[in-house]
């Protein structure tokens, strides 16, 4: 099973942030893959997203990343943005190489950007991103009762984690 696990919202939304954080790093090299502690699964990893490469970038970023690693290691957890510009769309970056050739792609939704001052329209980008057909949705939304960054974060890390080790049990 090919899994690709997307951290997603948009710019400054805290995606790279948490990537860097649950990883527990911030550099990630071509040809090595990493893992989160408590979960059993090895990812290459992409922490720029199509909002800071543009469509094309991203897509070839994607494929270098998987190209270059491990045969047997062919998960990747990357940041990622629900766009629907025309030179930017996330719907044909999820249909088209490298995603269209994995079995799942996993969205963990971050329901609202780092200091509250956006939310995502959730129902929305699953109406938008619903033809692809081996996506599915998970909302991080456990720090909407949190008051202090730290706390949030470590709210939608476990979120997460707790989502990862389902998956990767």
């Amino acid at each position: 099973m090919k899994r690709a696990i997307l951290i997603t919202g948009f710019n400054n939304w805290g995606k790279t942030t948490h990537i860097y954080s649950m990883f527990g790093r911030s550099r990630f090299y071509m040809g090595s893959t990493y893992s989160i502690p408590g979960v059993n699964g090895q990812f290459t990893v992409e922490s720029h997203s199509n909002d800071d490469f543009g469509e094309d970038r991203f897509v070839e970023a994607v494929k270098d990343r998987i190209a270059q690693s491990p045969p047997v290691e062919k998960d990747i957890f990357c940041a990622f943005c629900p766009t629907r510009e025309d030179d930017n769309d996330s719907r044909r970056i999820l249909q088209g190489k490298p995603f269209s050739g994995f079995d799942e792609i996993h969205l963990l939704l971050l329901k609202y950007k780092w200091d509250f001052h956006a939310e995502l329209r959730i129902q929305d980008i699953r109406n938008y991103l619903s033809p692809v057909a081996n996506v599915q949705f998970f909302v991080v939304d456990a720090d909407a009762s949190q008051t202090t960054d730290a706390s949030r974060r470590q709210a939608r890390e476990s979120q997460i984690v707790s989502y990862l080790k389902r998956l990767y049990p």
